[in-house]
């Protein structure tokens, strides 16, 4: 079974969540894929925030 913990989500929609072993499912309403190291999670966080404004 795959560990996964919520660690971050946003008023829009977006999520990141921890899958294991420094990766994160990062989604946001339409889709989601996956990054290794949260720093890359936060990043995708923003872009996606930044381009639905």
């Amino acid at each position: 079974m795959e560990f996964k913990s919520r660690i971050f989500a946003t008023s829009r929609g977006s999520t990141i969540d921890a899958i294991g072993e420094g990766r994160y499912l990062v989604c946001n309403p339409a889709y989601c894929f996956m990054v290794h190291g949260l720093r890359q999670a936060h990043e995708a966080v923003q872009r996606q925030e930044k381009s639905a404004l």
